[in-house]
């Protein structure tokens, strides 16, 4: 089942979010362990600032999808609902559980373009993430991000 979080599900939320930051290969994401501030972003979140959806098999919450609605850029009168962590409990993989949180995320975004909360979305892909097929969704590519 996938459904949107509640500011019950925070402490599930936050052992997603530190398996994630685990399995990021970035290294200083490993010590990301900020629960205060991560606790004021997901009530942020949760707020209206942006979607939390989450994945449930047998009443445990196993996965994740986290954006956020942002001014872009480059138009500030634009403003976009971008994907900032999307995972899945490696156990879990595999399943349905993955498709259908983008599957949640597109239709909620295609809603908040039609009421013209938002103009785009995103989603990113991280090297070491499965590799899924977002143009199934419709999406496009649009950039690379390379770090140092």
């Amino acid at each position: 089942m996938i459904r949107q979080a509640n500011k019950f599900d925070v402490p599930e939320i936050i052992k997603l979010l530190k398996q994630y930051r685990d399995a990021a290969p970035l290294d200083v994401l490993k010590y990301a362990d900020d629960e205060e501030y991560i606790i004021q972003l997901l009530s942020e979140l949760l707020a209206g600032s942006g979607v939390i959806f989450l994945a449930e098999k047998d009443d445990v919450i196993i996965g994740m999808l986290i954006a956020a609605i942002i001014p872009n850029i480059w138009n500030p009168k634009a403003r976009q609902c971008s994907e900032v962590a999307y995972w899945v409990d490696p156990e879990y993989r595999g399943g349905t559980a993955a498709y259908r949180l983008i599957t949640a995320y597109v239709s909620e975004c295609n809603a908040m373009v039609k009421q013209g909360k938002i103009q785009f979305y995103t989603m990113t892909k991280m090297v070491n993430s499965p590799d899924l097929k977002y143009n199934k969704f419709g999406f496009y590519k649009l950039e690379e991000t390379w770090y140092r």
